[in-house]
């Protein structure tokens, strides 16, 4: 935190003498205008006063678990996000909606940072500002009952959907490249309802996203069959003109150095380590 100090006067007979007193703490603060103290840095322009907005695109169990922005019961980006804001000395955390199309896009989200699992790519970086990495991310297989995939020439052969501007459809046309060109939805519930149709066979997503709609019977019978190991990392997005990257990447490598990271991972994505890994 930047040193503060105050002003002290003493009065000597007829003169008047001003001293200005550094000092490390205590005294009458001041703070820059529409700055905010919290931990070791001063966060400016939230959207609201002592209150962290985070915004996402929902349904996404188990990070956020609940449709409703107002009444959500937790999950991990939720959990993590008021951790966060605790750290930062922030009372209150308000969650909103911002579409992930138009988050990677690059426009103008009406929060101060937005949790949506989103995957660092250097093209994306051209657009967004990303925090620190928070997660690791591997691409898993959501697949009609009874499909197996235990190869890369398995997955060929299916009939595949993914989510548009997603690294899952980069990771179909790069390296699955299958025999019939895959359906792109706007949302994932697009995806999985098509899946819950049969008009595709399987909907290539992160892993712990398909867990997560499996677990919240978002895709009926489907099961997750597989993942490719892709070495993603997941970072938060703030606004191109925010000025509180710093704030944010300090709690979020203080959160993943003292192991709160983790103790959210297991808490949960327990069944993540279980999916088979498929060889590319």
């Amino acid at each position: 935190m930047k040193a503060r100090g105050w002003r002290r006067g003493a009065l000597f007979g007829l003169m008047m003498t001003f001293a200005l007193v550094a000092a490390g703490c205590g005294g009458d603060d001041e703070e820059p205008s529409g700055a905010q103290s919290g931990g070791s840095t001063e966060l400016q322009g939230l959207i609201t006063p002592d209150t962290l907005t985070v915004a996402t695109e929902l349904p996404a169990p188990p990070f956020w678990n609940g449709d409703d922005y107002d009444n959500l019961t937790g999950g991990f980006e939720v959990d993590f996000s008021k951790e966060m804001a605790k750290r930062l000395g922030i009372n209150n955390v308000k969650f909103v909606e911002m579409p992930f199309a138009g988050l990677v896009a690059g426009q103008q989200c009406p929060c101060d940072i937005d949790f949506s699992q989103v995957t660092i790519t250097p093209e994306r970086s051209k657009v967004v500002q990303f925090t620190e990495p928070y997660f690791d991310a591997n691409q898993g297989v959501l697949a009609r009952k009874g499909i197996t995939v235990a190869s890369l020439d398995d997955a060929k052969k299916l009939r595949w959907g993914a989510q548009l501007n997603t690294t899952a459809t980069t990771f179909l046309a790069d390296k699955i490249q299958p025999a019939t060109e895959a359906r792109i939805f706007d949302r994932t519930v697009d995806a999985f309802q098509a899946l819950k149709a049969g008009q595709i066979d399987a909907v290539l997503l992160d892993t712990s996203i398909v867990l997560g709609a499996v677990d919240a019977g978002q895709v009926g019978d489907a099961e997750v069959v597989g993942q490719f190991k892709t070495g993603e990392v997941y970072g938060a997005v703030v606004n191109k003109d925010s000025k509180n990257l710093e704030a944010f990447n300090t709690a979020i490598k203080a959160m993943v150095q003292d192991g709160t990271r983790d103790k959210l991972f297991k808490q949960y994505f327990a069944e993540q380590a279980q999916v088979p890994v498929i060889p590319v």
